[in-house]
């Protein structure tokens, strides 16, 4: 059996698979590589911001899954997507170095000490707080530089369904407090309310499903508003975006959607249906030797986003694409090489479809163009931070 996301990238993009593999035998990609299909994730940003247009919904691109990849950007760029949300502020400065617009920073990491000055400075759209403490630093940046500096509040209710380590906010029973008070940091405004995740897959009905943390960024957009004359402008509602989903998010009062694995086709819903976006990454790597007739398959990107729970991992192996199962280093080991099981041979090309974390990895990136004409070329390679990586150089 195929695993869960290899078996729609296989079957959706066989272009994309086939120019791989010849760039691959070229020498042109090398292993530990994550390839992007530029043109699909222009067909799929395309799609999600018409959708999105359509239904009065603004969208921030998120693209840590990616590795900030420049070349992503600008495609997302040219298909109607004009900024973006970094999940911390390293990657804020990727994206702003890049010469991309800041939408979104903050959210899901705050700033830590001393790094609040240059995140303003970036001027990014709206910029997400979990406590007072932090509006207070947030505030004090904003002044020196001299601009009003709009936020989001990010809320919780009863029973939260955070993942760990991603708690924290402003409990809804405290959120008209802490509105007041933050009311009084003169460079500060209010503009709206985030959470996450406010949408994910459920296994039983086999769809997307809001959760709770949409429940609470509705009701403590209605506390500020009926409470504190709050205008509310975001309603900033992130977690498995895509364009399947963004008419329920329209029809629930969500504002704000900020698509990832929508953009590379990689979301859960995937998985079970054809979404409207198309599989658009993969991670290649090739067999570098084996060890009592056990294939090592050169590691590095081995992470996989467990979104879905636990499933067998499988990929296909050589030119002929032949599936085999592989297993990863067990949690807490470095993924210098997985195992792949079966016959294999020293060389073999390893094509992986799962959904990445590219940002949490030491995985390179490699963007290419025209696999949809059978003329596909690499225009890049870079770093899991979005680096150029100087590849193929002679030294002397």
């Amino acid at each position: 059996m195929v695993s869960v996301f290899l078996k729609p990238l296989l079957r959706r993009n066989p272009d994309f698979v086939n120019s791989v593999l010849q760039l691959h035998t070229a020498g042109e990609l090398e292993a530990n590589t994550y390839v992007l299909d530029l043109q699909k994730i222009r067909e799929n940003a395309a799609i999600i911001s018409a959708k999105a247009k359509k239904l009065g919904l603004h969208v921030y691109g998120m693209t840590k899954q990616v590795g900030y990849n420049p070349h992503l950007h600008q495609a997302v760029v040219e298909s109607g997507i004009e900024s973006f949300v970094a999940v911390d502020w390293m990657g804020a400065r990727q994206i702003h170095m890049q010469g991309f617009k800041l939408g979104h920073v903050g959210h899901l990491v705050q700033a830590p000490r001393g790094v609040a000055l240059e995140l303003v400075s970036m001027q990014p759209e709206v910029f997400s707080v979990f406590s007072l403490k932090k509006a207070q630093e947030l505030n004090e940046a904003a002044k020196q530089i001299g601009v009003q500096q709009s936020i989001l509040l990010r809320v919780y209710g009863e029973q939260p369904l955070f993942y760990p380590g991603h708690e924290g906010g402003f409990f809804l029973g405290e959120v008209i407090e802490a509105a007041r008070e933050i009311m009084k940091l003169t460079y500060l405004r209010i503009v709206g309310v985030t959470s996450f995740p406010c949408l994910l897959f459920d296994s039983k009905a086999q769809d997307i499903q809001p959760t709770v943390h949409f429940d609470a960024v509705l009701e403590a957009a209605c506390l500020l508003q009926g409470q504190l004359g709050i205008k509310i402008e975001q309603i900033n509602v992130p977690g498995t975006n895509s364009a399947d989903m963004l008419e329920l998010i329209a029809k629930r009062g969500g504002t704000h959607v900020e698509p990832g694995h929508g953009l590379t086709g990689t979301t859960p819903l995937g998985t079970v249906k054809d979404t409207a976006e198309t599989p658009a990454i993969l991670y290649l790597s090739e067999i570098s030797h084996l060890h009592e007739g056990r294939g090592h398959v050169f590691g590095g990107g081995l992470y996989v986003d467990p979104v879905r729970g636990s499933y067998p991992l499988r990929a296909v192996v050589g030119e002929q694409l032949v599936e085999r199962s592989v297993e990863l280093i067990p949690t807490g080991g470095i993924d210098y090489y997985g195992y792949v099981n079966g016959e294999v041979n020293e060389g073999d090309v390893v094509l992986f479809g799962f959904r990445p974390q590219v940002f949490f990895t030491r995985g390179q990136v490699a963007a290419i163009d025209g696999a949809d004409r059978g003329a596909a070329s690499v225009l890049g390679y870079f770093d899991a931070q979005g680096n150029v990586v100087s590849r193929g150089k002679l030294f002397r």
